[in-house]
């Protein structure tokens, strides 16, 4: 084997795994990934044959001009100015160039900082928790390149025999890779937690490892009838609630997050006209305050990263705690937040005892010609659905005419997915008089247009519905399955009052029982820490480490005073008004030490350091003496295998180190008598043998 070829097959498996995270964050597409890992499994066979003819430079700078086109056709037309997807794809095909083009010692290292290149793209697109097991991985195929490449250097200028060479290169280096990359991880565990972070994780990509909520949960302006029925399976988390008296309040747990008026053959829109208005006070506490009713439980509230500006809440929301300069109520009860959500949302609720609606009504005090326009918007509504709801409302009142639609729709329909991707071109009148199924959307469409037929105000509301407790992280969890849609009706007598006209049946519930349930929370409370102690530590977590450390120095200091209390800082100055008085303190650390403590601690180092030194300096066994020398002549280029009897081994070692061939015989004397004669050796012939050893070892440094 040449050392160059080892070389571009160490450089191979570093490349083939660099790109490995990167469509799994959306920066690069699979068939690019599949090209280009075919790519460098061809260079690896290449390059375990060893042949020559590798690409010369001319070659080189000739594929890159002709990349240059498809780099901007890539930049305007592919990607459409988004440059960290064209950039990734010339990253790839320049690492697969150097590769194909390695002739020199030089094109190693620059190809591997190519490589090097590739594996930053994909760590700071990655927010995935598994991507630490990517990066042990990496580490430790890259500490096995330099080290290797520093062995194979170090051999190719060892002016040696060829059997001392194969030796060299024999040497093991496991346990000093595994030892490296476990020191590697430590060390960066302190360096994560005490340098400076930015505001928030850099993730430049449109990925982000474990998928964004956004419009799927109509968090955006616009919903269609198949938005939330797709994802009615994916179990990923959204929320994370935590109810400060350990318990929810009574009823049901509804979370609204977006709200819809106009309808368009199968699509829900926002209109941009919403006249939002700024909350108009705050609390004593500084919360926002969204409606006048004292909150009876408070919840914490843990959102993850959602495609637009909205805040979800429970439905019985009257205050918001959050950390933002402003926050807006639009006329649906929508509250929305200035910026939109690139990160996750923290925020403390205080929930009143039932609903309370924070929308406009759509006539009388406070409302707009706009709001009672949308509410009652006929779009979608045909003759046919107009005398369906006439039949089915009856001539009640307005509260009874929407509970008899709501209870018409739960009791004659069924709650299906196959809808979900074929809407037709009137998905309503198909869902009422054909089909007489579908997902949430549909039943909450139908109801807010029959409703409106009948001259009631009603619009779609979209969210979560129920949450699932989870023991190891004692919050309760929302998943994206929860997402739901249902009505808000304006009722005379109650306002803004919610419908639910799905089937029971339909309506999210928690989905998994028994192990599937337990793993998955296991999972989810992994990446729940992921989120918030990696992902979003930031300069307030820092302090907080930073405090805690302090205080345990305090209290290990305290550990020395007098009464074995930590010093109290505030006892230096006593505050009385807005000036400080200083009040004296004991000069220097030893006015509060004991030093009963101090001689305890010097005794027990002493006692430590004792041991220590008994033990290296203890006189040698023959069985340990002899496995040392074997040690020491195996790194000085003798070739040894577990079959080498004693006596073999030391015919062996006198002829390849003549100079310490009489110490190495006496301790393999030694040695033989004393575990194969059974003869216990005298102290004096201990002695002998630790001199023999030593002499023996100082001869094979002076032969190497």
């Amino acid at each position: 084997m040449s050392y160059a070829r080892e070389k571009r097959l160490l450089l191979g498996l570093l490349a083939l795994v660099a790109p490995v995270p990167l469509p799994f964050n959306g920066i690069l597409e699979w068939g690019y990934l599949l090209t280009y890992m075919v790519a460098c499994l061809l260079f690896l066979r290449r390059a375990a044959r060893d042949p020559g003819g590798w690409l010369p430079t001319w070659a080189m700078n000739s594929l890159a001009v002709a990349y240059l086109p498809y780099f901007v056709f890539d930049v305007l037309v592919l990607s459409r100015g988004r440059l960290v997807v064209p950039v990734t794809h010339l990253l790839l095909f320049t690492v697969l160039v150097k590769l194909f083009a390695i002739r020199r010692e030089r094109d190693k290292w620059q190809t591997a900082i190519a490589v090097f290149f590739l594996f930053l793209t994909a760590m700071g697109t990655s927010v995935h928790p598994t991507v630490v097991l990517y990066l042990i991985v990496f580490m430790g195929l890259a500490l096995l390149l330099f080290a290797r490449f520093a062995q194979l250097h170090l051999t190719a200028a060892f002016a040696g025999t060829e059997e001392q060479r194969r030796a060299l290169l024999a040497v093991p280096m496991g346990r000093f890779l595994a030892g490296a990359t476990g020191a590697t991880l430590l060390l960066a565990i302190p360096l994560f937690v005490l340098l400076p972070r930015v505001e928030s994780p850099f993730v430049p990509g449109r990925g982000q490892g474990l998928g964004t909520i956004g419009a799927a949960t109509g968090f955006s302006d616009e919903v269609t009838l198949d938005t939330i029925g797709s994802i009615r399976t994916n179990r990923e988390v959204a929320m994370r609630l935590r109810f400060e008296e350990g318990d929810p309040p009574a009823g049901e747990l509804r979370f609204k997050g977006g709200a819809f008026e106009t309808y368009d053959r199968g699509v829900w829109r926002r209109e941009r006209s919403g006249g939002e208005t700024l909350t108009p006070s705050r609390s004593a506490d500084g919360a926002f305050v969204l409606d006048k009713t004292e909150p009876v439980a408070w919840v914490d509230v843990f959102l993850r990263p959602v495609a637009g500006r909205n805040v979800v809440l429970p439905v019985q929301a009257v205050q918001v705690d959050v950390d933002v300069p402003v926050l807006w109520i639009d006329d649906r009860g929508v509250v929305r937040r200035f910026n939109r959500g690139s990160e996750a949302l923290e925020y403390r609720v205080g929930m009143a005892s039932g609903p309370v609606s924070k929308a406009r009504p759509p006539y009388g005090p406070g409302s707009t010609d706009r709001t009672e326009a949308a509410t009652l918007d006929l779009s979608g509504v045909t003759p046919r659905i107009a005398d369906l709801a006439a039949r089915v409302a009856g001539n009640g009142s307005i509260a009874e005419q929407a509970q008899n639609v709501e209870h018409w729709l739960t009791t004659q329909f069924r709650y299906s997915l196959d809808l979900v991707g074929s809407p037709g071109k009137d998905p309503i009148s198909t869902f009422l008089f054909d089909r007489r199924e579908g997902h949430c959307e549909y039943f909450a469409t139908a109801m807010v247009l029959m409703l409106r037929s009948r001259g009631i105000p009603a619009r779609l509301a979209t969210g979560f519905l129920g949450a699932e407790y989870n023991p190891l992280e004692g919050y309760y969890i929302v998943r994206q399955s929860n997402a739901h849609a249902w009505v808000e009706a304006y009722m005379p007598q109650g306002g803004w009052t919610v419908f639910d006209p799905t089937p029971p049946a339909g309506r999210p519930g928690v989905g998994e029982t028994g192990i599937p349930q337990l793993l998955s929370q296991a999972w989810d409370f992994v990446v729940f820490r992921w989120d918030r102690y990696v992902l979003t530590y930031g300069f307030g977590e820092q302090m907080e480490v930073l405090l805690f450390l302090r205080n345990a120095w305090n209290t290990a200091w305290g550990w020395f005073g007098k009464d074995g209390a930590a010093p109290d800082e505030s006892a230096a100055t006593v505050i009385e008004g807005p000036e400080e008085v200083p009040v004296a303190a004991p000069e220097g650390p030893a006015a509060g030490i004991s030093w009963w403590w101090v001689a305890l601690l010097v005794a027990v180092l002493a006692g430590g350091s004792l041991l220590v030194w008994r033990r290296l300096h203890r006189p040698l066994s023959g069985p340990e003496a002899y496995r040392r020398l074997r040690r020491s002549a195996g790194r000085a280029g003798l070739a040894l295998t577990a079959a080498d009897a004693p006596l073999r081994f030391a015919d062996r070692f006198g002829r390849r180190f003549p100079g310490a061939a009489g110490a190495g015989a006496e301790v393999v004397g030694l040695y033989v008598r004393e575990s194969w004669a059974e003869e216990e050796l005298r102290d004096d012939e201990r002695r002998r043998l630790t001199a023999a050893l030593k002499q023996a070892r100082t001869a094979l440094r002076k032969a190497g």
